[in-house]
């Protein structure tokens, strides 16, 4: 099985200036799709921590006053980049990592067009217990 078979839908994202990769995870941690320039256990071990990024950034709605549920995005800047998250659809994120000299800005409201623009098709349901009998 292919599981980078959704990849083409990040080809609008990779192409701003100053990205490097791009991921489209589940909210539980498993890759969707990601760019070429990471390889499999590379996208594995990326999602698995920009899952707990997101949960870390809805846990903390509350110090805004917001409800748990209204997590939009997520920056997280280094000294040599940016890693920006969005929500794609319900239960999918996009997240994109950039050099320092990215317009972050520019970045994000482009991740977002390209969410509009594909909607359902970013979107994808949790993961059901395969071993169930039921």
């Amino acid at each position: 099985m292919n599981q980078n078979r959704d990849a083409w839908m990040l080809n609008q994202v990779l192409d701003q200036p100053e990205v490097h990769d791009a991921i489209l995870i589940t909210a539980d941690g498993l890759v969707k799709a990601f760019s070429p320039g990471l390889d499999q256990d590379q996208a594995d071990s990326i999602a698995a921590a920009l899952a707990g990024v997101q949960s870390t950034s809805s846990a903390t709605a509350m110090f805004c006053r917001a409800p748990a549920d209204s997590w939009r995005q997520s920056m997280v800047e280094f000294d040599g980049g940016f890693v920006v998250t969005i929500r794609a659809h319900d239960s999918t994120f996009l997240s994109v990592a950039t050099s320092g000299a990215a317009d972050v800005g520019q970045v994000a409201y482009r991740m977002h067009e390209v969410v509009a623009q594909l909607g359902r098709e970013m979107g994808t349901g949790l993961r059901e217990d395969v071993g169930s009998s039921t």
